[in-house]
């Protein structure tokens, strides 16, 4: 993805040149001649980064004023400072206020393209921590209240203290790594280090010198260590994160590791011991790519000795207003904007959309909804509308529960009644499409037939004349 840089100065000449120069070196530019220009350029685009030059002609100093403005809205949006007639005390005042550089007209073109590779680096290692913060302050959070999250969290707290080896099966989208936290959290190596090992790679050397480290010796010269996440890890826990993806002879490897608690460096012969609990996260359809060849039945029987199944969004909707709520307050923090609420309409949208990438697909609507949308326009009011939400979701979803005859009952009800009130038209209409038949509709979304049962009485769907309910 090539990175967007906007370029603020009032002078034609110097906006074509920098963007010259940029788009040489393969970013994508944009310009703006003055203040009012460029900040609606920031609000709509989001560059990746803005140079700007100190005296856009607007006023005295206006690009300081523009610089104050980005880095207030934006935190993490680095920005550089530019100036032909450049003094110290300038450059201070710029670098105070929260610029990145200050570079002084004319300009080498390497010391711009220096300046602007570390500038995004930066930003990027600071948009990061700032997850990472998040994460680690949510990890002990799995939002929902669905049959299916109340399992997990109870396998967390029995498989949390065995310390042996986990799977997650769960659809591809799915937030596989806070159920690993979790288990990691709530375990006796809480207080060691957590690794995360992503298995898509280019290629196989590439897999190994990542988790089991190099051990190089050229031409004589003092052997060069590079440890793998393996040992930076060490005791405490790794999670696998899409095993599938990694090729038969790097699957092989793994077995041997799990099997003989050691392993080599690539390029030595000394084994290292292993003290790692090792999570690993599958798809849905683990058992057919078992059968198909694609993970080895071994090494997959060996990672099992416990299993946490997450379903797909789909079929556990009582958990999206939870979950809603959560990103929100991930995204807020993240991007250092106020959190909103969605209205009745919207919560009846996003309720009966089918989220083809699950939660991680959500999480993204959020961020762009927060990020993009609404600084386009939208709403004044602090609540995010149907009109503030993708145009793919809302299309879907034109004919399914979000009817007008729903829409006008919740959006007079509170959240609490609103959920209830969709939770019932939920399991109506799921009960319409299995005829009735209990233990299928259980099966559908994910819940024991007893807690269906409850779960219909506690809505008053039970005494409704609708259903002749049948069991199997």
């Amino acid at each position: 993805m090539a990175f967007n840089i906007l370029v603020v100065d009032d002078e034609a000449d110097i906006r074509e040149l920098v963007s010259g120069i940029l788009c040489d070196n393969g970013y994508e530019t944009n310009a703006a001649s003055g203040y009012v220009e460029a900040v609606d350029i920031v609000k709509a685009q989001r560059p990746n980064l803005v140079i700007i030059d100190v005296w856009l002609g607007d006023g005295d100093r206006d690009g300081l004023r523009l610089l104050e403005m980005i880095k207030r809205d934006h935190e993490y949006t680095p920005v550089i400072m530019m100036s032909g007639h450049g003094t110290i005390e300038t450059a201070v005042t710029a670098i105070k206020r929260g610029a990145y550089d200050f570079i002084e007209k004319p300009f080498d073109s390497r010391r711009l393209i220096m300046s602007v590779e570390k500038a995004i680096e930066t930003s990027k290692l600071q948009i990061e921590n700032a997850e990472l913060k998040i994460k680690a302050k949510v990890s002990d959070s799995i939002p929902g209240k669905s049959q299916n999250v109340m399992q997990i969290k109870q396998l967390i707290n029995r498989i949390a203290p065995l310390n042996g080896r986990c799977v997650i099966i769960s659809p591809l989208g799915s937030d596989r790594e806070v159920i690993a936290r979790n288990i990691h959290n709530n375990s006796s190596r809480a207080k060691g280090p957590f690794g995360i090992f992503n298995c898509r790679a280019t290629h196989v050397g590439q897999l190994e010198a990542n988790l089991f480290g190099t051990e190089l010796n050229n031409c004589g010269m003092p052997t060069t260590v590079k440890p793998g996440l393996l040992e930076r890890v060490n005791g405490g826990t790794l999670f696998i994160d899409e095993l599938v993806t990694a090729p038969h002879e790097f699957q092989l490897k793994l077995l041997k590791l799990i099997k003989e608690e050691s392993f080599a460096r690539v390029g030595a012969t000394e084994k290292v011991h292993m003290d790692v609990r090792i999570i690993a996260s599958f798809p849905l359809n683990i058992h057919q790519l078992i059968e198909a060849g694609e993970i080895s039945d071994e090494l997959y029987c060996r990672l099992n000795a416990n299993t946490i199944k997450v379903l797909p969004l789909k079929s556990r909707r009582e958990d999206i207003p939870y979950l809603l709520d959560y990103f929100m307050e991930q995204v807020s923090t993240i991007h250092n904007v106020v959190p909103r609420k969605f209205s009745s309409e919207a919560l009846g949208v996003l309720g009966a959309y089918h989220w083809p990438g699950d939660t991680m697909q959500m999480k993204s609507m959020v961020e762009w909804i927060m990020t993009v949308a609404l600084s386009e326009g939208g709403s004044s009011d602090g609540i995010i509308t149907v009109n503030d939400l993708p145009k793919e979701i809302v299309e879907e979803n034109s004919t399914d529960v979000t009817n007008t005859k729903f829409i006008s009952m919740v959006s007079e009800l509170s959240i609490r009644d609103a959920r209830e009130a969709f939770e019932r038209e939920y399991f109506v209409e799921q009960l319409k499409k299995f005829s009735g038949n209990i233990s299928q509709t259980a099966k559908f979304v994910g819940m024991e037939r007893s807690a269906l049962h409850r779960k219909l009485r506690s809505l008053n769907i039970v005494e409704s004349k609708l259903f002749k309910f049948q069991e199997a």
